[in-house]
């Protein structure tokens, strides 16, 4: 928590952006191979996020197995089908991805040999595509650790051999040719399990999935809890720019209050157009904990009252992230981090309190 809290919403990529506009190679270097306080190092900055997002995925494809085979015998098999084809969808595009990434030298995707093979369109049930697609994840997750330190050190020679130019596009084929689509097809697959989830269960079969979700990464929000207010809302900042929005972050009396504009990951998926045309992913339109207490919320967005809200108030009495004007049309999205647990607002635990709901 070395840095100004004015730069808790700036990625190490940007950083390493601006001094090699300002020409300072010295700096550029060091953010390179020393990091910025938060990320370790350029090699390893979006790896927690991968990482991270790779277990939600792992949890969520169980989820829609385990949700299947609950559901009555004249709906199983329909959803079982659906959810086999939303997880070989997700499996061949992920088995794809380092083959289409731009490379550099040592960024070098894997031999062709060695890359993941896109699992079988046809025979198989569940638990087959299940197990396709964990393969395929794990392949492109080792590929994309590799890439990602490989273009580091082609970054290093670069700045050593004084182009700038060429120091900073390869920052942008680190960030946006080979993270971004790797990121976004993650954020995808997680809407989808959620819109599977409520077409085929509706909002209390969504909000049984949400839960259900929250309980199997319980341990890194009891990691959360454990942290002092300014330490999570540092370690927030660090997550949320993760997700390729605008994140600034400011503090008073009370919280800190965190800014997205947009949101990288639900207000991005909504400004590209996830929720239009032909495969537009659905609203939930029943008010009540998976929308704020909204009359209709886009169903990734549901997510955060429960996991970040819900569950945490259950579990240890206090919202983790105090949402205000969430999920907006303009991709904006706005929390609150309290520093002392009884000034949670009593509105916002009543619009996702499980417990008043089950009353």
């Amino acid at each position: 928590m070395n840095a100004p809290i004015g730069q808790w919403g700036r990625r190490l990529s940007d950083a390493l952006r601006e001094a090699l506009g300002a020409g300072d190679l010295a700096a550029a270097r060091a953010l390179v191979t020393q990091g910025d306080g938060q990320a370790r190092n350029l090699a390893s900055e979006y790896a927690f996020m991968v990482r991270g997002l790779g277990i939600t995925v792992r949890v969520l494809m169980d989820l829609l197995a385990e949700t299947a085979d609950r559901l009555a015998p004249e709906k199983s098999d329909a959803a079982r089908d659906d959810a086999v084809g939303l997880v070989r969808r997700f499996a061949y595009d992920i088995a794809r991805l380092p083959a289409g990434a731009p490379s550099q030298r040592a960024s070098q995707p894997p031999p062709s040999g060695d890359r993941p093979e896109a699992p079988s369109r046809q025979g198989g049930g569940l638990a087959e595509a299940i197990a396709g697609a964990r393969a395929a994840l794990d392949e492109c997750s080792a590929w994309f650790e590799q890439a990602q330190g490989g273009i580091a050190d082609d970054i290093v020679r670069a700045i050593d051999a004084g182009d700038r130019v060429g120091a900073a596009a390869l920052v942008d084929t680190k960030e946006l040719g080979q993270y971004l689509p790797l990121h976004d097809r993650l954020i995808r697959f997680m809407a989808e399990s959620f819109a599977w989830a409520l077409r085929h269960g509706g909002s209390d079969g969504l909000l049984r999935f949400q839960l259900g979700a929250a309980q199997g990464q319980r341990q890194g929000f009891e990691k959360w809890e454990r942290m002092p207010a300014a330490q999570f809302a540092w370690t927030s900042a660090f997550l949320l720019k993760q997700h390729m929005g605008r994140v600034s972050v400011r503090e008073d009396e009370a919280r800190f209050t965190i800014e997205q504009s947009p949101c990288g990951s639900g207000g991005r998926l909504r400004l590209l157009g996830a929720y239009e045309g032909p495969d537009a992913l659905p609203f939930v339109e029943t008010p009540g904990p998976l929308t704020f207490g909204q009359p209709r919320l886009p169903v990734y967005c549901s997510h955060c009252p429960i996991w970040n809200a819900s569950a945490t108030l259950r579990w240890f009495g206090r919202a983790h992230w105090v949402f205000e004007r969430p999920a907006r049309a303009d991709g904006g999205c706005t929390l609150h981090v309290y520093k002392r647990r009884e000034d949670t607002p009593e509105d916002f635990v009543r619009q996702v309190s499980l417990e008043a709901r089950e009353r």
